[in-house]
C-alpha cells in the first residue's frame, strides 16, 4: 500500500517545485558589471570573464561551483574572450581602445598583460586557440558601436608567453565602419567573422567571413538585409564537416515601428546560406552552440530565451526560457554567451539588474 505524504510535505514540495520552475540550477551575482563569456574549463569548473566596476574581471569556478581564482585588472575596460589550461589563463579584451591580453596564473595573479594599439579604435577582442601554444586574437570595434567612422579588424598571433607572433590590419582593405564578434575556428585553421558592416549612410549589414590560417578571406556572404532596417551578426559556430552556423538581429517594421528579430542562419562551406529562420520577435540572437544531439541551440539576448533548431533545415524543435516571468521588452537581463556543462546543462553569462551574471540552467 502506496504511504501518504503528510499536506505540510505536499505543501513544501510544491513549493520547491514553484521555485525550481525557472530550472536555473545554479546562479551567481558577483558585481556591477556584464560577463561576455563563459566556457567549460578543463577539469570541469567555469571559466568566466567580462567587466567588474569598469575593470577587465576574470573568475574560475572549480567543478562545485565555488570560487577558485579571480582576477581584476588594474586597467579600465574589458575582458571579452578568456582561455584556460592546467597552468592559468589567458584573457582577451581591450583597454583604452587597445586590445588587450593578459596571462593570469591558477591562483589569481597576473604573470603578464599587454596592449597593442591598433590605426583605429578596438572596443572588443575574440581568442580562438590554434595550438602547440599559439593564439588568435581578433580585436574591433563592437558590432553595437555608434561609431559611423573607418575602423578595421586586428589580428594578433601570439603564443603563451606574451610573444607577438604576427600583427595585421585590414584597414587597407576596409572601408567605412565594420565590426567582427566571435571569431570561431574549425580545427582545420579556417577563421569565421561574423561581421557587421556599414558603409555611408546605409544601414548597418550582416555578413559571415570565412579566413584561411594566413588570414586570407576565402569568402564573405551578406545575409539578406532589408536595405531600410539595420542588421548585426553576433555569433558564428562551424560544424566540423564545412557547415557553418550564424545568429545575429535583423530589423523589421511592427505597429509601433521597428523591433529587432533574431535570426539563425546555416552555410555550406562556400559560403551559401542553406537555410535562415526568424525565431524571436523583440530579440537578439547573442550566442550558439551544437548540442550533443546534432541540433542547434540559439540564445536570445533579451531575458535569456533558448531557442532550439535542427542543423538540417532549421525548424524549429522548442523553446526554453530561463525565466519563467521576463518581458523582453523591459527586462534587465541580458544573456551574451552560452557554454555546454559537462552535464549537458546550459552555462550562460551576461548580466541581470546591471550586476555581472553566471547561471546553470538546465536542459531538460
Amino acid at each position: 500500500m502506496k504511504k501518504l505524504i503528510p499536506l505540510f510535505l505536499l505543501i513544501l514540495l510544491f513549493s520547491a517545485c514553484k521555485k525550481e520552475g525557472d530550472n536555473i540550477i545554479w546562479e551567481r551575482s558577483i558585481g556591477q558589471g556584464n560577463a561576455f563569456f563563459v566556457g567549460l574549463a578543463q577539469d570541469s569548473g567555469i571559466l568566466s570573464c567580462g567587466m567588474l566596476s569598469g575593470k577587465p574581471y576574470l573568475v574560475k569556478f572549480n567543478r562545485g561551483r565555488s570560487i577558485e581564482a579571480d582576477y581584476t585588472s588594474v586597467r579600465e575596460g574589458l575582458f571579452s574572450s578568456a582561455w584556460s589550461d592546467t597552468s592559468g589563463f589567458i584573457a582577451a579584451g581591450s583597454s583604452d581602445g587597445d586590445m588587450l591580453l593578459t596571462r593570469i596564473d591558477r591562483t589569481g595573479s597576473m604573470v603578464w598583460d599587454t596592449t597593442i594599439a591598433a590605426g583605429f579604435y578596438l572596443d572588443i577582442s575574440s581568442l580562438a586557440y590554434e595550438g602547440s601554444g599559439i593564439f588568435l586574437a581578433v580585436g574591433s570595434a563592437s558590432p553595437d558601436s555608434s561609431d559611423n567612422g573607418d575602423t578595421g579588424i586586428l589580428f594578433v598571433r601570439f603564443d603563451t608567453t606574451g610573444q607577438i607572433k604576427q600583427k595585421m590590419e585590414t584597414t587597407s582593405i576596409e572601408t567605412g565602419f565594420v565590426a567582427a564578434n566571435n571569431a570561431s575556428e574549425d580545427g582545420s585553421g579556417n577563421i569565421y567573422l561574423p561581421l557587421t558592416r556599414k558603409n555611408g549612410s546605409q544601414k548597418p549589414k550582416a555578413t559571415i567571413a570565412k579566413y584561411n590560417k594566413s588570414i586570407q578571406k576565402l569568402w564573405e556572404t551578406e545575409l539578406y538585409n532589408n536595405p531600410d532596417f539595420t542588421a548585426a551578426c553576433y555569433d558564428a559556430v562551424p560544424d566540423g564537416s564545412g557547415n557553418v552556423y550564424v545568429t545575429g538581429r535583423m530589423e523589421a517594421s511592427n505597429m509601433s515601428g521597428t523591433l529587432n528579430n533574431s535570426y539563425l542562419a546555416s552555410l555550406t562551406r562556400l559560403g551559401e546560406v542553406s537555410w535562415k529562420k526568424y525565431l524571436e520577435n523583440s530579440n537578439s540572437g547573442s550566442s550558439l552552440i551544437l548540442n550533443e544531439s546534432g541540433g542547434v541551440v540559439m540564445l536570445n539576448k533579451n531575458c535569456f530565451i533558448f531557442r532550439k533548431a535542427n542543423a538540417n533545415d532549421g525548424s524549429d524543435a522548442g523553446i526554453m526560457r530561463m525565466f519563467s516571468e521576463c518581458d523582453s521588452y523591459t527586462t534587465d537581463a541580458f544573456g551574451s554567451d552560452m557554454d555546454l556543462n559537462y552535464d549537458g546543462n546550459f552555462l550562460v553569462a551576461g548580466s541581470k539588474g546591471g550586476n555581472f551574471y553566471l547561471a546553470l540552467k538546465s536542459s531538460q
